[in-house]
């Protein structure tokens, strides 16, 4: 039998002390201790100094002293602890509830680019599909927008978001110009009027108010329907080849009273010319001038400058002469020449213009008519009596009226008893006669 070990004993006895169940009657813990072969507590105290340990090397206590616990219990999380992970756990939730409410209603972030490019759509439509799937990418608004609207880029962006949604809502997509005019409208029925009519002209839609209109021409690939605000007729009178519309013009663009010099502003220049312009900005930007003087230069050459905008930011632009059709102003030499060309400035200087061009004339000019701010230029001209109506060339009976109405009340050159005709001023020059 092994021999007794007095602390181990010692440490027995404590321990049935410290028991939590009921404790014996205490006439009956000695008779425990006994049985249990355990010496008393009062022995072990009297022979504690008879059983001192052996005394261990320095090694041994190192060794001793390292205590590896059987078991790590963690301690248990605390209610901030539970209440962290239970609301990270909820955002979690919602957020995949979100992505799949998306989802199921169509109204992904990812759209295709055949929810924007409906099969048999018109151009126009096509154009602005074309837009909103661009902006969807690289969230710019297109080119040019900014010249026919009164908001910031920034309010611009934003109906491009909404148009996005409800394109990609509508069922099915929008593919004639009614059906497109009707979304913009609805879609931005809580923003400034000028902006709704100014984004409906831009890609050429007609108004749902207008819906008995004729239907908007046709755009042309890479290129936008003209905006209605520039005072064009509802109908373009027979003959027209081609429709422009121009920059503000600047007043040196007068040169007399029935010739002007607009620009155009143009994204589809080619690639050298956008190149130069580039370069030229970058130039100036930092000084730069004969650089960029030799570059404005390469530019106008071949037909294009560097034109302010509506909003004052220079775009690249390509230069057209207009010779106005269907008029013959004074000659600057001749009497009420000068207040011809005045005339002319003050109606079209710091305005955007279009112009309906029938032809081009032996000088290289876009012979057309001219329409600013629903008013008809020409009419304006020959009323107030510094045009004559040129009948070798036009004989639309309502320039000959308008001429007629100025005769009778004796308006600007009318007010000449012999007022010379421009072309026989040219003929006697060109004969050495004036």
């Amino acid at each position: 039998m092994p021999a007794a070990n007095p602390a181990a004993h010692l440490h027995l006895a404590a321990e049935l002390n410290s028991f939590p169940f009921p404790r014996p009657r205490s006439s009956s813990l000695p008779f425990l201790v006994r049985r249990a072969g355990i010496p008393s507590e009062t022995a072990l105290v009297r022979g504690r100094a008879h059983c001192h340990p052996p005394r261990r090397s320095t090694h041994d206590h190192h060794l001793h002293s390292l205590q590896i616990p059987g078991r790590i219990h963690p301690p248990p999380p605390t209610t901030t602890t539970r209440r962290l992970v239970l609301l990270l756990l909820l955002l979690l939730l919602g957020a995949m509830g979100n992505s799949i409410y998306r989802f199921l209603c169509g109204v992904c972030t990812d759209l295709s680019d055949a929810a924007f490019q409906p099969h048999g759509a018109h151009a126009s439509v096509a154009a602005l599909g074309r837009d909103i799937l661009q902006f969807q990418r690289t969230s710019q608004v297109p080119d040019g927008l900014a010249r026919h609207v009164v908001s910031s880029a920034n309010a611009q962006a934003n109906w491009y978001k909404k148009l996005q949604v409800a394109w990609k809502k509508a069922r099915p997509a929008p593919t004639t110009p009614e059906e497109a005019g009707r979304l913009v409208v609805l879609t931005l029925k809580n923003h400034q009027k000028a902006d709704v009519d100014g984004l409906l002209a831009f890609y050429g839609l007609p108004h749902p108010n207008e819906a008995g209109s004729a239907p908007p021409p046709p755009a042309a690939a890479g290129h936008h329907s003209p905006p209605a605000q520039h005072g064009a007729p509802a109908h373009k009178p027979q003959g027209v080849k081609f429709e422009l519309h121009t920059l503000p013009v600047d007043a040196k663009a007068v040169a007399d009273g029935d010739t002007v010099t607009v620009y155009v502003d143009t994204s589809d220049a080619p690639s050298e010319i956008k190149k130069a312009a580039a370069d030229r900005t970058k130039a100036r930007a930092a000084r730069n001038y004969p650089t960029a003087d030799a570059l404005q230069k390469t530019i106008a050459d071949a037909g294009y400058r560097m034109v302010p905008n509506a909003k004052g930011v220079e775009v690249l632009a390509k230069k057209y002469r207009i010779r106005l059709s269907g008029i013959d102003a004074p000659e600057s030499a001749m009497p009420y020449g000068k207040e011809a060309k005045e005339a002319l400035l003050k109606l079209v200087e710091g305005k955007c213009l279009t112009v309906h061009v029938y032809n081009t004339d032996r000088y290289g000019r876009s012979v057309g008519d001219l329409h600013v701010g629903g008013v008809f230029v020409q009419e304006q001209m020959l009323k107030k009596g510094f045009a004559w109506h040129y009948t070798a060339y036009d004989k639309r009976p309502e320039l000959a009226k308008w001429q007629s109405q100025a005769q009778a009340a004796r308006k600007g050159l009318w007010a000449s008893s012999k007022p010379q005709e421009p072309w026989e001023y040219r003929k006697a020059k060109r004969n050495g006669n004036a």
